[in-house]
């Protein structure tokens, strides 16, 4: 999915509008969008959040309505000063390898090529690691799971005392 384009006066605007079609590319935008310019829209949160409540976005195999919640949760992000990668596991939209062309991430390895693969990737601005699920269904879906840092306890991991 290609990166953002639009300023974030058009964003607001299509947030704005309550049609359904506008929302969608609104969301689609401004979880694209730059870090700098998402945080342009942070102040207008609430009234984004207004304008689209309880607004039906349809959706065929994806309920399109996750689309606008997922874009809200990028933008909370960027007004708490999270890294971007912290919303990757949230939507399965989130493809590693334009992740990794646009700088955002590291590609480190890859299962062998198929319609279901496993990446390993690293977040280019925290260093976070995550395991990667390519999937297949009526669409190509990534789902995102972070690893644990090298020597960090597994939390499912019996405590052990001295």
């Amino acid at each position: 999915m290609p990166r953002a384009s639009l300023d974030t006066a058009t964003i607001l605007a299509k947030f704005m509008s309550r049609d359904p079609h506008q929302v969608w590319e609104a969301a689609h935008a401004a979880i694209r969008a730059p870090r700098h310019e998402q945080l342009l829209l942070v102040p207008d949160l609430p009234v984004i959040r207004q304008a689209t409540q309880g607004l039906d976005l349809g959706g065929a195999l994806f309920p399109n309505t996750q689309h606008l919640e997922h874009a809200l949760r990028v933008l909370e992000a960027a007004r708490d000063g999270r890294c971007t990668c912290e919303v990757y596991p949230a939507w399965l939209f989130y493809d590693p390898i334009e992740e990794a062309a646009v700088g955002a991430a590291e590609i480190l390895s890859t299962s062998a090529p198929d319609w279901n693969m496993i990446y390993e990737c690293r977040c280019l601005m925290c260093g976070r690691t995550y395991e990667v699920e390519q999937g297949e269904y009526h669409y190509t879906w990534w789902q995102w799971r972070e690893r644990p840092a090298a020597g960090a306890a597994s939390a499912n991991a019996p405590a052990t005392t001295a």
